[in-house]
């Protein structure tokens, strides 16, 4: 899981163009959203240690994210957020080195109802070479 893990990390350094389409269930609305996204820069020596990450934010008594399955394309991050009783559960496909798309699905866990979807594409920013 160790290796796969820094192989799918060093895959997705750099900045990123995202659109996210997020889906209410209960109200039936839709909101989408544009941005950018820059990931695993401006770190010491450019080595993110997800390990140390997951242990710093174990402790944070109000959210708890748990990495459920790391291949070579395909991460899968269970979130609960306890004080709103809601879980998330997002599966991140790395399609080619400039593409990869996340679905994030939430559930109220009380209710045991589905509530929301959300759907992000990122396609990666070629820097200009002069």
């Amino acid at each position: 899981m160790q290796s796969n893990l820094s192989i799918l990390l060093n895959k997705i350094k750099g900045n990123w163009s995202l659109q996210e389409n997020f889906y209410f269930i209960l109200n039936r609305k839709q909101k989408k959203y544009k941005e950018q996204a820059s990931f695993l820069k401006n770190l010491k020596n450019n080595k993110f240690n997800i390990y140390n990450c997951l242990i710093e934010n174990a402790n944070n008594k109000k959210l708890i994210f748990k990495l459920e399955k790391v291949e070579k394309n395909l991460i899968i991050i269970t979130n609960v957020h306890r004080n709103k009783k809601i879980s998330s559960k997002e599966y991140i496909y790395i399609i080619s080195n400039n593409f990869m798309i996340s679905l994030i699905i939430i559930k109220n866990l009380t209710k045991k109802q589905y509530i929301g979807l959300k759907v992000s594409s990122y396609i990666r920013i070629i820097q200009k070479t002069l």
